[in-house]
C-alpha cells in the first residue's frame, strides 16, 4: 500500500501570476505601451514588424485562426500576429464588443442594427456582419452603456 505524499506548488505556477504594481511581466508593459491613452493609437505586432494606428480608424476585427485582420474605414486591412481576443486586450474595453466568435466591432462605427435571431449591423463602412445569437445580449447590453 502507498502513503499519500503531499507534493509542493509547482514554481512554475507561482511564478506566473503577478505580485504587486512591480510586475514587469513582457505582455503587460506590451499591454501598457500600447493604450489608446498614448495619442490614440495602438501597437500591432505584424509579420513585418510593428504598426501603429489610430483606433478611431478600426471599424472591426475578424478573426483568422491565430492571426487577427483589422479593418479600416479606408478600406484598409492589416494581419496582426496576435489572436482575437489577444488583440481586443490591446483596445479600450467600452468602444469594442464581440458579437460573434470570429467578429469584433468598434461600436463608434454602426449605422444599423437589423433584428432577427441574432440580427446584423451594418457598419459606416457598408459591411455587414452578423450577431450571434449567443452574443446578441453581450452586444445589446454594450450599446446602451456606450450610447449613454
Amino acid at each position: 500500500m502507498m502513503n499519500a505524499v503531499e507534493l509542493p506548488v509547482p514554481t512554475r505556477v507561482a511564478r506566473a501570476i503577478p505580485i504587486g504594481p512591480g510586475y514587469s511581466d513582457a505582455s503587460q508593459k506590451q499591454a501598457r505601451i500600447s493604450t489608446p491613452e498614448k495619442g490614440g493609437k495602438v501597437v500591432l505586432p505584424t509579420m513585418e514588424g510593428m504598426c501603429f494606428e489610430k483606433v478611431k480608424h478600426i471599424a472591426y476585427l475578424e478573426a483568422s485562426g491565430n492571426y487577427t485582420v483589422l479593418h479600416f474605414l479606408d478600406g484598409r486591412q492589416v494581419l496582426v500576429c496576435k489572436t482575437l481576443r489577444e488583440v481586443e486586450g490591446l483596445l479600450p474595453g467600452p468602444a469594442f464588443v464581440r458579437i460573434h466568435r470570429s467578429h469584433t466591432i468598434h461600436l463608434r462605427h454602426i449605422k444599423k442594427y437589423v433584428r432577427g435571431k441574432g440580427g446584423h449591423v451594418v457598419l459606416q463602412n457598408g459591411v455587414s456582419l452578423t450577431v450571434s445569437a449567443g452574443q446578441k445580449d453581450n452586444f445589446l447590453q454594450a450599446l446602451k452603456v456606450y450610447f449613454n
